[in-house]
């Protein structure tokens, strides 16, 4: 008991004693030392000598550090004198003991030597920080020493606590004594236990490790750095600096650079292991981390890379693979950082390949290639295209014949070439080197005839010829889209559907397919998006196609060239004359335009063909197209003949998605390519007869897929003038077409040709023949059955149906030729089927294919195929009649109605002589009776939409076995009927959804119900209940709207839209739960389906039910960027070495205590906080995410509605500051969506928003958002982005109505592209924010890729929003938050009648009361008089109609103002409120007593300041919503004066802030930008520097020169021929051996020389550059600090004025409050319009 008193009463007196301590040290620093300054210095002698005892007095338990640290930290300043005083000696070893133990201590000792070296001039506070880095260097040495001295223990928490200090404070490692025992110390620990660190904490110290000399050390910090994964930002590289500052110095002039004197050894480097670390420390370095971490700060760092590659010496191979990692890791970001050019860097690479004969070395260079031209793809300004053509040159015509590369170097050589050729057919979009094509093209020709190569040196050359063939197929096709689609076609009629809706429905087996067609597919769709600049090599089709051997080639070629072959389908077909004659005198006769190309041309050079020289062997495919493909079709036709000849076929495997070209040449008019197409499937098949081999084509899922595209293709081809000019060549498609939809999709036949299984047959490989339908080659027998394969014939339908419409018109002109006369009749045969299936798919569950519905009951085609029966041609009109009969019972079927319409045109059509012009009339009638009955085309066709349709049947419904009578539900267990009860309420129709359903085994379809009911509230107004039904016959299913009776006859049309719109969203939710995948569609109907007997009707659902819906209805696809982020993310990892057999190590994991890392900034006061920046992602995704064409009223967007906030009433007081921002940001987002339709509204032409086009240079994922680095095409543009723009990306240029792909960005910020000759050129960084799932930022996110183009718009500047985001983001840190949300208990004091200037001076009194009135006295009053008239926030509010001079007023306030600072700097009085002088806290003080320490003095601009601390002078801010009244203040102030103390008038020290643009032309002698120029050019008049050498800029080119000149040297002696030598003119022609030698000597000399001067020069340009930028920001600051007034927008006060604020309260966040604040008083005009 007596001992728990006293020890009670110890810790209360060391409490007294600390805080009299502090409290002492508080006034120590509030006096002033420079009047009695021998006085102060004994007041401080005294505190120590008081802080000392108290220190040596505490409890072994308490620790100095943890407990004390405010007063161990000012004490620091006594061990000046550590050596000379032997208490400092007890004290340290006390605290050295204390930091064995505890790690809280550790963070507290090394934080505040970071703040000394942070806050104080380094050359006072250097000598300290040496000391006490001393210090602890010996402390943990000897630590060291004795663990390694002793056996290790278990548990040794001294053993953690040491590694935690090494690992978190690197800059230990330093200590060359410390790092020897350190690495005796790892291995042991390392070796005796299992080191791990915590994976939610950043120990810096692991990636010193990778620099240790040892090998094992270096794996145990390999290991640890994977454990922890990348650093991300520059900020982690901090503790790293001065290692790397030391290792990157000692690789550029080979010595260690000096750092603080100390008596012991520094870290002692060699090259091999600093180039060891420095690759390992790259590969743990995200691309921003290296970028901003390393090559900002050393921008020598590239040119120190490059010069150890031109060295003989073993750091060549580390230097070589630094690049490669830098190439990989920037790309054409490493452009923009470093200061050479890529010639400089290309010429040093092939000198060194001359330089050499080692076969590493040459191997190492020429993989290095690729990765250098890939880093120059994206900045498109043609230094990629120069740079390829000077690698192509070297490899295959330099190093083929110089002596200095082996035999295999040649061959790789040409390897490398050949894959850097490819990788130009294969970027997106596509930039092949056509321009050098004779200088690759025989290269590569060699290639592939050369039989000896090996596979990997030959595999390229395969995969270069093969991509080339299906790229210029691909070229050649969409150049005949494009330009000969005929002129009646509707360009809507062929895309009224997205591509990807078709390829959605069977996503799974394109996604599946792994096979050669795909890739072929792949390739296409990027070649044709840049087919106006495609150039074709013909030499090239015929020295592959005509004189190689397809024996000699790989079976993927002849697929390729089958594929190409297929793609020219009924377009320039052979005659059979032509195909008779030999490919030679074919090549002579028939192709004579191009024949000129024909015939190598022998290459001149590096540059040869660039600078748009004229090319031989290359042609555009636009000028000549025709006869382009009329020889390439001819060319690869001749090589499928031989391959034919040789039976090559027999080697093909059966691949599903090889049906596309198949069918393609099934329908070719061309004899034999449609034997070949026949032959091919007849083997596949092993069966026999055109209709056999379509139904084997029909036969699995995939390929049924790929059926559906090439009939795609063919239907686009048949819509060409070329094709259609030969209208009797397209009959074999309607063939096809009718086989197809009428006997060739038929799944249940089981006669044995239909069958499909695997046999040998056909060669030893296996070959497919049929078996039954239950057995499925791909492995989708599960949904494929008769559904699908309907849902196949209702898309053919669509897709065939625009073909009928043109070639029913264009036929008009061929019904009377004989010669057309089968075409006439295939299409007749055909028509009724393709309708009835559109009939079939149209009654299915309605859906958005409007336009195909208008197409099919539109009056043209009607009328076109009645002018078919004047045909002269008996057959045609019987097949005519036959036709139209056809279509009649069609119409039968859907309108009853209409019966004894059509039955007066069946008698007339049954008439012998038909009056065509009679029964065209009739038509007519009948069509306008159609579209007159409103109800007709949406209850019978109703915007069908097959995919709807048979997605809800694949969907929702799955057939376990598929027959005709009825569909079976999908659920592995229970067959469940579904009832969906939605509102047609306007407000709540998207949310509330209730989904339930019962549950009855083996229940079919019939009877099953989904009903739409109206909610009570609306019951009154309609009872209207919508009812989706669904019938047992399968053709015939069809959920339908059936609208009772009741309702629809007291239905008005305001009720009506609503039943349209509630229509429309079961369709879009049908739809959308289609799209799950089965798994989750099970799930989601087992989980969210409520079993019951018959259709419930319930209330709404509640609004934490409502998430059951939106997950089911969500649409988008899984983003690729979330999956790769996820699998980026780096968890903890336990790795451990493998088991040697012995016992398992134990696991030591290094903790980092969460509160030591918060020790400093959880002390800032609240006036800190305010001023940092806050996150605005919350903000940016709303914005970013919205439809701008929605937005502005040009479209409307259902996912525009959906994401609308909706707005709350704002209510008369707020219950938290979380209750304001919920109340305010909805509208302050409307608000901003109001200004974006306003500007949208004021604008005059689209012209003024364009801002030209953009090339895409990366795309980063940065958090939730994309960072984009785009640059400006060449062209200029009259309007420029800059930072904070809110800007519109599109695709094509902006057009006043939708665009289906644009997303809306915010530009961050814009630099200057150096590397660009133009001076206008930028490049911008934009953000966007592409995650919501839309299916429109989902296009866009897969079309934003490296070189991709974009067209942008600019739409308004945000920056007045984003600061508006600011402050509603930091309302919990304004200090009026209680009057903000409770203005009730906050009301102002009333204003009293008398007027009181008693605190003025008399003479400022006296002509303020003859100036002005009693109204406005009293204004002035209630703002300089006592406290007892101002409210307690000091804040005044004075309102006055206009003319009742309120800026004269302002005026007199602001002179009242600045008066009272002066009398209160005269008498020593405080001022209130100016001037208020804040109790300091403790750690304030502290924290001061540190920054004004005696020895360690503050930098000269402290000093100045605290030089004038004495003058006491009022500063005030004038701020107005406009930069007009802002301009009138400057005007009334600058012009009239103030008044002075004495009365008179004068004039004050004014700054005006802003933008230059928005200043008024007499305000710009005020403006900041002027103020600084100004002293800015006084400063450099005054500190002019002479010249000290060369700029970067003469010393580059003086490198570049000599650079090349070192290449061509080592190329002439390597011996190459003067046909293949380019370089210097000057060298003349004949030098021996040994004058080259000694002349490359000195070369190298002077290389390294010049780069050692590029180096020095570069620093000291970048130190004068930011030398002028500081002193630029400095006299900025300062201005605005002297300036006695500022005057600016309300906006303007979040740029300088915010950041000169934040710095001041940053930097003096140990200060006194009057001290750090920028102004006394803020006036604020035009208040009311805040």
């Amino acid at each position: 008991m007596e001992s728990s008193l006293s020890s009670s009463n110890n810790n209360n007196n060391n409490k007294k004693k600390k805080d009299s301590l502090l409290e002492r040290w508080k006034a120590i620093e509030e006096q002033d030392d420079d009047n009695n300054r021998l006085h102060f210095q004994h007041l401080k002698e005294s505190w120590f000598t008081d802080a000392y005892n108290y220190m040596i007095s505490l409890p072994r338990d308490d620790h100095i550090w943890c407990g004390s640290w405010e007063i161990m930290g000012p004490l620091l300043e006594t061990f000046y004198n550590f050596h000379d005083s032997p208490p400092l000696k007890v004290l340290w070893d006390r605290v050295s003991e204390e930091l064995q133990e505890c790690m809280l201590c550790i963070c507290q000792h090394h934080q505040a030597m970071d703040t000394y070296a942070a806050d104080y001039d380094p050359a006072s506070i250097a000598p300290l920080l040496g000391l006490l880095q001393t210090l602890d260097e010996e402390r943990v040495t000897n630590q060291l020493k004795c663990f390694n001295s002793s056996p290790l223990k278990d548990d040794d928490a001294k053993l953690i606590t040491l590694m935690y200090e090494v690992l978190m404070f690197p800059e230990l490692l330093d200590d060359q004594m410390l790092i020897t025992e350190f690495q005796i110390f790892l291995e042991a620990v390392d070796h005796f236990h299992q080191l791990t660190l915590d994976g939610h904490q950043h120990y810096p110290g692991v990636y010193a490790l990778l620099f240790l000399k040892t090998r094992k050390c270096r794996s145990i910090g390999f290991r640890l750095a994977s454990s922890i994964g990348k650093l991300r930002n520059a900020a982690d590289l901090d503790s790293l600096q001065p290692l790397l500052k030391k290792c990157i110095h000692f690789l550029e002039i080979e010595v260690v650079p000096s750092s603080v004197e100390t008596s012991r050894p520094r870290m002692q480097l060699d090259r091999i292991t600093v180039w060891l670390g420095i690759k390992a420390l790259l590969g743990f370095l995200e691309p921003h981390a290296f970028e901003e971490g390393i090559l900002e700060q050393y921008p020598s760092f590239l040119s120190i890379v490059l010069n150890h590659i031109t060295d003989d010496s073993a750091e060549f191979s580390y230097a070589i693979n630094c690049l490669k990692l830098l190439f990989d890791m920037l790309g054409c970001k490493l452009w923009f950082r470093a200061t050479l050019s890529p010639t400089v860097m290309r010429d040093t690479l092939l000198g060194q390949c001359f330089h050499t004969k080692d076969e590493k070395s040459h191997k190492e260079i020429f993989d290095l290639f690729q990765p250098f031209l890939q880093s120059l793809e994206a900045l498109q300004d043609g230094e990629h295209q120069k740079q390829r053509r000077h690698f192509l040159y070297f490899l295959l015509h330099q190093v083929t014949v110089s002596s200095n590369f082996s035999t295999l170097m040649r061959k790789k050589a040409c390897q490398i070439a050949l894959l850097i050729i490819h990788r130009g057919y294969q970027m997106n979009p596509p930039c092949p080197p056509f321009e050098c094509a004779h200088m690759w093209g025989p290269s590569l020709v060699a290639s592939l005839k050369d039989s000896t190569l090996y596979s990997s040196l030959r595999q390229p050359a395969f995969d270069l010829i093969q991509t080339i063939i299906v790229s210029d197929a691909s070229a050649l096709v969409s150049s005949i889209l494009h330009c000969q689609i005929h002129k009646s076609v509707d360009r809507n009629i062929i895309e009224f559907k997205d591509e990807d809706d078709y390829e959605g429905l069977f996503s799974d087996d394109v996604e599946k397919d792994t096979s050669c067609w795909n890739e072929f597919s792949l390739q296409s769709q990027t070649t044709s998006s840049v087919f106006g600049v495609w150039m074709c090599i013909p030499m090239l089709w015929v020295d592959v196609l005509v004189e190689i051997d397809p024996t000699v080639l790989p079976v993927s070629f002849s697929k390729a060239v089958l594929w190409a072959l297929s793609r020219f389908s009924m377009v320039e077909p052979e005659s059979s004359s032509e195909t008779a004659l030999p490919i030679g005198q074919w090549l002579t006769t028939r192709a004579p335009e191009v024949s000129h190309l024909f015939g190598w041309k022998t290459p001149s050079g590096f540059d040869d063909g660039g600078n748009g020289q004229q090319v031989k062997n290359s042609v555009m495919v636009t000028t000549m197209c025709t006869p382009l493909i009329r020889t390439f079709r001819r060319l690869t036709s001749h090589f499928i003949t031989k391959v034919e000849q040789s039976e090559l076929r027999k080697q093909w495997t059966w691949e599903p998605r090889m049906a596309e070209s198949l069918i393609l040449l099934l329908v070719d008019p061309d004899d034999n390519a449609r034997q070949v197409g026949r032959r091919f499937v007849e083997q596949f098949a092993n069966t026999r007869g055109l209709l056999s081999c379509l139904q084997f084509l029909c036969s699995c899922s995939a390929s049924v897929s790929a059926v559906f595209l090439g009939l795609r293709h063919a239907r686009e081809l048949i819509l060409l003038d070329s094709v259609l000019e030969r209208f009797q060549s397209v009959h074999h498609f309607f063939f096809v077409l009718c086989k197809l939809l009428t006997e060739g999709l038929q799944p249940g036949r089981s006669d044995d040709n239909s069958n499909l299984k695997f046999s040998s047959e056909g060669g030893f490989l296996r070959q497919p023949t049929f078996d039954s339908v239950t057995t499925d080659i791909d492995g989708n027998s599960s949904k494929f059955g008769s559904t699908y394969l309907k849902k196949f014939s209702y898309f053919l339908s669509e897709v065939a149906w625009p073909c009928f419409c043109v070639c029913l018109s264009e036929g008009k002109a061929f019904i009377d030729h004989k010669i057309s006369q089968m075409t006439c009749i295939r299409l007749l045969e055909c028509l009724p089927a393709v309708l009835q299936k559109l009939q079939q798919s149209m009654h299915k569950i309605p859906g958005d294919s409007e336009i195909l519905v208008k197409k099919a009951i539109s009056c043209k085609w009607l009328q076109d195929l009645m002018y078919w029966g004047k045909s002269t041609l008996a057959v045609v009109v019987r097949y005519w009649k036959q036709t139209v009969l056809s279509l009649l019972d069609l119409l039968k079927e859907s309108h009853d109605d209409k019966t004894s319409a059509i039955l007066a045109i069946e008698k007339l059509i049954q008439c012998e002589n038909i009056v065509i012009d009679e029964l065209s009339n009739q038509v007519s009638r009948l069509v306008v009776s159609l579209k007159n009955d409103v109800n007709v085309p949406y209850n019978s066709y109703g915007k069908a939409t097959v995919k709807a349709s048979f997605l809800q049947a694949e969907g929702l419904f799955q057939n376990k076995e598929c027959e005709d009578s009825d569909l079976q539900i999908l659920d592995s267990a229970t067959e469940r009927e579904s009832v969906i009860i939605l509102s047609d309420d306007e407000i709540d129709v998207r949310d509330d959804v209730n989904i339930v359903s019962s549950g009855s085994s083996h229940s079919s379809l019939d009877g099953e119900d989904i009903a739409l009911d109206a909610t009570a509230e609306r019951a009154s107004h309609s009872n209207e209940a919508i009812k989706i039904s669904s019938e047992s016959n399968v053709d015939r299913v069809r959920p339908s709207f059936v609208v009772k009776e009741k309702s629809v006859q007291g239905t008005s049309k305001e009720n009506s839209s609503d039943v349209h719109k509630t229509k429309s969203y079961v369709e879009n939710l049908i739809s959308k739960l289609a799209k799950l995948d089965n798994s989750q569609r099970a799930s989601s109907l087992k989980n969210d389906f409520r079993p019951s007997n018959k259709v419930v009707r319930k209330p709404l659902l509640a609004k934490s039910d409502r998430g059951v819906i939106k997950e089911i209805v969500f649409d988008a696809k899984d983003d690729p960027w979330e999956s790769a982020l996820k699998s980026a993310r780096h968890h903890q990892s336990q790795l451990a070495k493998p088991s040697t057999g012995g016992p398992k190590r134990q696991v030591i994991q290094l903790n980092l205590p969460v509160k030591n890392r918060l020790s400093h900034s959880n002390r800032l006061r609240a006036g800190h906080q305010r001023f940092k920046p806050v996150r605005l992602d919350d903000w940016f995704r709303p914005i970013l995410e919205m439809d701008y064409f929605a937005t502005v009223g040009l479209a409307s967007s259902v996912e525009e509605k959906n994401n609308n906030p909706k707005l709350k009433e704002v209510p008369v007081y707020f219950q938290s500051p979380d209750d304001y921002v919920a109340v305010f940001r909805p509208l302050v987002l409307e608000e901003l969506k109001a200004q974006l339709h306003n500007s949208y509204m004021e604008m005059v032409s689209s012209d003024e928003m364009s801002c030209g086009s953009l090339s895409v240079m990366s795309v980063e994922r940065v958090d939730d958002f994309h960072v984009v680095r785009c640059v400006h095409d060449d062209k200029d543009s009259k309007t420029t982005c800059v930072e904070n723009d809110l800007i519109l990306l599109t695709r094509q240029p902006f057009q006043k109505s939708q665009h289906d792909v644009h997303m809306v960005g915010k530009v961050e910020r814009c630099e200057k592209d150096n590397k660009r000759r133009s001076s206008s050129s930028s490049i911008l960084m934009i953000k966007l924010y592409l995650q919501n799932g839309c299916s429109r930022l989902n296009r866009a996110k897969k079309l934003l890729m490296e070189r991709s183009k974009w067209y942008i718009h600019r739409v308004m500047s945000i920056t007045s929003q984003l600061r508006e985001f600011q402050a509603l983001s930091s309302i919990h840190t304004i200090p009026l938050l209680p009057v903000i949300l409770n203005p009730n208990n906050h009301q102002p004091n009333a204003l009293k009648s008398r007027t009181d200037l008693s605190k003025l001076s008399r003479p400022l009194q006296q002509i303020l009361e003859s100036s002005f009135n009693d109204c406005q006295l009293q204004a002035i009053s209630s703002v300089s008089g006592p406290a007892n008239l101002r409210d307690d926030h000091g804040l005044s509010l004075i309102q006055g109609p206009p003319g009742t001079g309120k800026t004269r007023t302002i005026v007199a306030i602001v002179s009242a103002l600045l008066s009272l600072a002066g009398i209160n700097a005269v008498t020593g009085r405080p001022c209130t409120p100016l001037n208020r002088v804040q109790q300091m806290s403790q750690s304030a003080a502290v924290a001061r007593a540190w920054q004004d320490a005696a020895l360690a003095k503050q930098l000269k601009d402290d000093e100045s300041r605290a030089a004038t601390s004495h003058i006491i002078r009022g500063r005030v801010l004038i701020c107005a919503q406009s930069n007009a009244a802002v301009d009138e203040l400057v005007s009334r102030i600058s012009s009239d004066g103030l008044y002075g103390s004495d009365g008179s008038m004068y004039k004050p020290y004014l700054v005006r802030v802003g933008n230059a643009k928005t200043v008024h032309p007499t305000s710009l002698p005020f403006f900041i930008d002027t103020l600084v120029d100004h002293r800015l050019n006084e400063e450099e008049k005054i500190s002019e520097d002479m010249d000290v050498g060369d700029s970067s800029l003469v010393l580059r080119s003086k490198l570049e020169k000599l650079v090349n000149h070192i290449r061509f040297l080592e190329a002439k002696r390597a011996n190459l021929g003067p046909d293949v030598l380019q370089g210097d003119d000057d060298v003349k022609e004949e030098m021996s051996d040994a004058e080259i030698g000694a002349r490359l000597r000195a070369l190298y000399s002077d290389k390294k020389a010049v780069y050692i001067e590029l180096a020095t020069a570069q620093e000291r340009e970048k130190k004068a550059y930011e030398k002028r930028k500081a002193l630029k920001q400095k006299l900025r600051k300062s201005i605005l600090r002297e300036a006695e007034i500022v005057i600016t927008t309300l906006s303007g006060c979040g740029g300088d004025l915010y950041a000169v604020c934040s710095e001041s309260m940053v930097t003096h966040k140990f200060s006194a409050s009057s001290e750090s604040s920028l102004f006394d008083a803020v006036v604020i005009d035009e208040a009311a319009q805040v």
